[in-house]
């Protein structure tokens, strides 16, 4: 690792490489810190794509494989990795100056949830051994080993607490159904006391076929509210991969989601439901790191997840529940 780094002497358990948790068995475990044992897991991004390789101690990037999901980054825990104007990773360890800052901020303003989705450049497909040919397709593909855990560094990383408590696949016990659930990411700001619960899907196709997520949604809702007492604020929302067009209203000229888009927009005004797209997430990193701290963070959005004339939130912006698309720097907690 670089010479900045706390990380140097044993680089493999840097958190740009991996998030670490540990298991609870149930939401209430896991509001009490009271893990099933002490037993701390690793999961990581750039392990499973091979996208970041060791050489000489010191961590590189490896062009070849990353399609610029950015969970180095956002584990970094000195913001040590320098992302160019492109929205791709160069450099780990890099020493990062306040004119590269604010030209970032340049960049990234006008771009991110402003009316386009973000943009990410593809992968060269033209190397045999690219695994993923870009974020969307990363993930779409895998639940539990992809979006999951990708979601769960983002989420630490926008939490304003600088060690939240994270865990994956919390089990809740429903009563009335036939299958027991798990909470897919549970976040807890333990200082400011904020519960976040994202359900993840891998794509709105895969989720509308599932035909699943009301049901879980409206089950896990009757836990969160029993599990917590009133000092915790607390909300849950649908993380979502895949192509962020599916995710817009049907009567959005862009939108790919057909009929089914009006099945879902009338199911999140009618429950209350919430989303967010990968994308969004990503962006959303993104303007911690260069925009701002103190706007661009996991609590600050809770008035806008809870906000019951807000329904989503897509790298373009955030979506009324009437359709319209609206920017993020519209809406007065975000100025």
């Amino acid at each position: 690792m670089g010479r900045f780094c706390l990380y140097a002497d044993n680089p493999i358990d840097a958190p740009c490489v991996s998030i670490k948790v540990r298991k609870y068995s149930y939401l209430p475990d896991f509001l009490s810190d009271n893990p099933r044992d002490r037993t701390v897991k690793s999961f990581s991004v750039p392990i499973l794509v091979d996208c970041i390789k060791l050489e000489n101690g010191t961590y590189k990037i490896d062009d070849y494989q990353c399609f610029n999901c950015m969970f180095c980054a956002f584990g970094c825990i000195g913001n040590k990795v320098l992302i160019n104007s492109n929205i791709h990773p160069t450099d780990m360890c890099a020493e990062i100056t306040g004119e590269t800052v604010s030209k970032m901020r340049e960049e990234l303003f006008p771009k991110l949830f402003n009316g386009e989705f973000i943009s990410l450049p593809p992968v060269s497909t033209s190397h045999i051994r690219v695994k993923y040919k870009s974020f969307e397709e990363f993930t779409s593909t895998n639940e539990t080993k992809h979006i999951a855990v990708w979601g769960a560094n983002a989420m630490k990383f926008l939490s304003s607490s600088l060690e939240p408590r994270v865990a994956l696949e919390v089990g809740v016990d429903i009563q009335n159904r036939d299958r027991a659930g798990r909470l897919d990411i549970s976040l807890l700001n333990t200082i400011d006391k904020y519960l976040f619960v994202a359900e993840t899907k891998v794509s709105f196709e895969a989720m509308m076929a599932e035909a699943r997520y009301e049901a879980q949604l409206l089950g896990y809702e009757s836990v969160i509210e029993t599990s917590c007492d009133e000092s915790i604020k607390r909300c849950k929302f649908l993380l979502i991969g895949g192509k962020e067009s599916d995710l817009l209203p049907n009567s959005h000229p862009s939108s790919t989601g057909g009929v089914k888009s009006d099945l879902f927009y009338d199911v999140l005004r009618e429950r209350g439901f919430f989303f967010i797209s990968a994308n969004a997430l990503l962006a959303l990193g993104l303007m911690k790191m260069y925009v701002s701290n103190a706007l661009y963070n996991l609590e600050n959005l809770y008035q806008l997840i809870t906000d019951p004339e807000y329904v989503g939130l897509l790298s373009s912006g955030t979506v009324r529940k009437d359709g319209a698309i609206i920017s993020l720097s519209q809406l007065a907690y975000f100025e």
